[in-house]
């Protein structure tokens, strides 16, 4: 044999060497993995609730048997919870189940419990819940890991939460907000939502009756605002409201195999009505007229809103810069109508004089929903010193003039009175002394005889 062959002879025997231990290392690593398991299985007892909904707390049963032929000691089970599972608060997720017995004896079998969270926006379905088993046994050690199937129950429902406005002025145009809230299990998706009145009373401005939400989480609420407007002639009263919301159903299977997604969409319709009233409350308008020379000031009082107004009642108010002095500090004006106008009288005194003062009027009055209400008005009042007017000098001095021409002519009667009492009684004076004087005269005459 030369060294050719020798040397070929050599390089066959180290190639089938090589090959032979090659094969037996396979072989050996293939019969580790598979005595990995050592015949434990693991299997889903029960769930509960079955099947469990979105953002509900789960618990799950898992049972861990031993059918080798060998006991396993130091074992353990973990899980590990991945979307749409979670860990709770305070749960513990890893279990020391201790020796499993082999399969002819009684402690071959552990049943273990787990509690974990399911997430709000999960949709409808099966899910993986991952689970590992493992031993620190020397001599027979286990590791194998199962995903078991949980169902998942998913249930999509909404509501109209509420309303903004109850009420609405007519002619005067207002924000309504409705207020859409997801109370299912699922997210909402593709929202529509509409509404109408009765009689198209209420109209929107500015936009259609129609809004779209891409999508509603679990437990949120989605707020949709109109700009509406209703006719200032409608009558006061209450009207339906229709409202329509519709979205996509979407349930979402998924499997542990690759098999891929499967999705089911259908369109989902809410229909549901609610009370709006229009009419309510009005607006009021006070502007000062004139003032009498005794200090009455009068104002108009005129309804400038929408909507009728009942037993209405105007009151000056306790205040700094005027003081009812005389009578009432409150006038009731009965029923006014939108556009009626009537006045109201107050006798004010200004605390200080030839300044705008402020002054304060409150309205009271029941408005077209039957409800009381009360207004106030705040205005600037001139507040100037007593003069009288123009007529009322004239007549002032007409009746002085009158009263000195009374006075004048009972002077003049009383002087020609005096003055024909002074005459007659000067004319008795002489008579008596012309008497007097004749018999004074023949009373000589009469004496002579005697001389």
């Amino acid at each position: 044999m030369g060294f050719k062959n020798f040397a070929s002879f050599i390089f066959l025997i180290l190639l089938c060497l090589s090959l032979c231990s090659g094969t037996a290392f396979a072989a050996s690593t293939l019969d580790s993995n598979r005595s990995l398991d050592k015949g434990v299985s693991i299997a889903l007892l029960n769930q509960d609730p079955d099947p469990v909904k979105p953002g509900d707390v789960l618990e799950v049963r898992i049972a861990i048997e031993n059918t080798g032929y060998s006991d396993i000691e130091n074992c353990y089970l973990k899980i590990e919870p991945e979307y749409p599972f979670r860990a709770l608060s305070g749960e513990n997720l890893l279990e020391d189940i201790g020796t499993l017995g082999k399969r002819s004896e009684d402690d071959r079998r552990r049943i273990v419990k787990f509690k974990i969270g399911v997430e709000n926006d999960v949709n409808e379905g099966k899910y993986p819940l991952k689970v590992y088993l493992y031993s620190r046994d020397s001599k027979n050690k286990v590791s194998l890991n199962r995903e078991l199937t949980i169902d998942i129950d998913s249930e999509s429902n909404a509501e109209i939460e509420y309303i903004s406005v109850e009420k609405l002025i007519p002619g005067e145009k207002t924000t309504l907000l409705f207020g859409i809230k997801n109370v299912g299990n699922s997210p909402l998706k593709n929202s529509m939502f509409s509404w109408e009145c009765t009689s198209d009373l209420i109209l929107p401005v500015g936009s259609s009756n129609v809004k779209h939400i891409n999508l509603i989480d679990v437990g949120e609420t989605a707020n949709v605002s109109f700009e509406v407007l209703t006719n200032v002639n409608t009558k006061p009263g209450l009207y339906k409201l229709d409202m329509v919301l519709t979205y996509d159903d979407i349930e979402e299977l998924q499997t542990i195999t690759e098999a891929g997604t499967v999705e089911n969409q259908k369109r989902k319709t809410i229909e549901s009505k609610a009370g709006i009233y229009i009419g309510g409350t009005t607006d009021f308008d006070i502007a000062f007229m004139e003032r009498s020379p005794t200090g009455a000031y009068t104002f108009s009082v005129s309804n400038i809103g929408n909507n009728g107004a009942n037993s209405v009642k105007i009151s000056v108010p306790l205040q700094e810069n005027w003081t009812v002095t005389d009578g009432s500090n409150s006038v009731i004006l009965g029923n006014l109508q939108k556009g009626d106008i009537t006045i109201a009288d107050f006798n004010l005194e200004p605390k200080t004089i030839g300044q705008d003062l402020p002054i304060k009027f409150e309205i009271t009055y029941t408005s077209s929903d039957g409800m009381r209400q009360v207004e106030e008005n705040v205005f600037s009042l001139y507040a100037s010193p007593v003069t009288l007017p123009v007529g009322s000098k004239m007549q002032e001095e007409s009746t002085e003039s009158g009263l000195f021409s009374y006075k004048l002519g009972l002077l003049i009667l009383l002087g020609a009175v005096g003055f024909f009492i002074y005459k007659k009684h000067q004319k008795g004076l002489k008579e008596k002394n012309a008497d007097g004087n004749w018999q004074g005269e023949n009373s000589p005459e009469e004496k002579k005889p005697e001389e």
